[in-house]
C-alpha cells in the first residue's frame, strides 16, 4: 500500500512539474514549430540541421535552440531574480507565479504581437521606452519617469515646433518649443504624470503643419522578475509595439 501511494505521489510530483515547465516557442523559422506552440519539457526536441527556434518558459527564462539538436531543452540558469515590491502602489497585472508561457500562447494565437514592425528607422524609434507622437498609438508605457521622452520622425525634425500636453481631467498643461533638428525632447518637468490618465499631445511646427495625439502613460512595475513577465504586463495595457520591441530581444 506504502508503494502504491509514493507511485501515486511521484506521478502527481511529476504531472505538477510537466504543467509549470511549458515552454512555448516565440520565434521559429522551420516549419516543425509555430509561433505560439506550446511544448512540454518532459518530451524531447527534434530539431533539424540549420533550424533555429527561441523559447520561453513557464517562469519567463528563454533559450534559443539551433539544430541540428535532438533531446530535452534545458532550462538556463537564473543569475538573478527580483523579487516583488509590497510597497509599490500599483499591483501588476501578471503575477511571478503566473505560468508566463501559457500567458504567451494566449497572447501570441490572438496576433496582439504578430504584427511585424514594418517602418523604417527613421520613422519609428530605436529605444522602445520612447514616446512616438508621430502614430495615433495611444497607450505607451515607462520604464525609467526620469527619462519619460518624446520621439519625433527625422523629416519632422528640420524645424522648431511648438509642443502642448494637456492632461484631459485637470486641464492642467505646458507648453515648450521643440528645437530643432532633435527628434527627442523630455517630458516638461512642470507636468506631473498621472498614469492611467489621459493627455493630448499637440506639435505645430513653424511651417504650418501639426501633429495631434491622445496619450496614456503607464509605469512598468519594479518586480516583474523577466522580460517575458514584463512583455506580458505590456500587452495587457495595450503597449503593443513596445512589447513587440521587448519580446524581440528574448534569445
Amino acid at each position: 500500500m506504502k508503494k502504491f501511494i509514493c507511485v501515486l505521489l511521484v506521478f502527481w510530483l511529476n504531472s505538477v512539474y510537466a504543467v509549470n515547465d511549458d515552454m512555448v516557442v516565440i520565434r521559429s523559422n522551420s516549419p516543425l514549430f509555430t509561433i505560439g506552440q506550446l511544448l512540454s519539457s518532459t518530451t524531447a526536441v527534434m530539431l533539424p540541421q540549420g533550424a533555429e527556434i527561441t523559447l520561453v518558459f513557464a517562469d519567463g527564462q528563454s533559450t534559443t535552440l539551433q539544430g541540428a539538436f535532438q533531446g530535452l531543452v534545458q532550462k538556463p540558469r537564473l543569475s538573478s531574480v527580483k523579487t516583488a515590491n509590497t510597497s509599490s502602489e500599483e499591483t501588476p497585472t501578471v503575477t511571478n507565479h503566473e505560468n508566463i508561457a501559457v500567458a504567451l500562447a494566449g497572447i501570441l494565437h490572438s496576433s496582439e504581437l504578430s504584427t511585424p514592425l514594418t517602418r523604417s528607422p527613421q520613422e519609428s524609434p530605436a529605444d522602445l521606452w520612447l514616446v512616438d507622437i508621430s502614430t495615433k498609438k495611444r497607450h505607451y508605457c515607462v520604464a525609467n519617469p526620469e527619462q519619460l521622452s518624446l520621439w519625433r520622425p527625422e523629416t519632422d525634425s528640420r524645424l522648431a515646433g511648438d509642443l502642448l500636453i494637456k492632461h484631459k481631467s485637470s486641464g492642467q498643461q505646458a507648453e515648450v518649443v521643440w528645437p530643432a533638428n532633435r527628434t527627442t525632447i523630455q517630458w516638461p518637468h512642470n507636468l506631473p504624470v498621472v498614469y492611467g490618465d489621459t493627455y493630448t499631445v499637440e506639435l505645430s511646427s513653424r511651417h504650418g503643419s501639426s501633429t495631434f495625439k491622445m496619450l496614456v502613460l503607464y509605469q512598468l512595475p519594479d518586480n516583474l522578475p523577466t522580460v517575458s513577465h514584463k512583455v506580458v504586463w505590456m500587452v495587457g495595457k495595450g503597449c503593443i509595439p513596445q512589447a513587440n520591441m521587448l519580446m524581440a530581444s528574448l534569445r
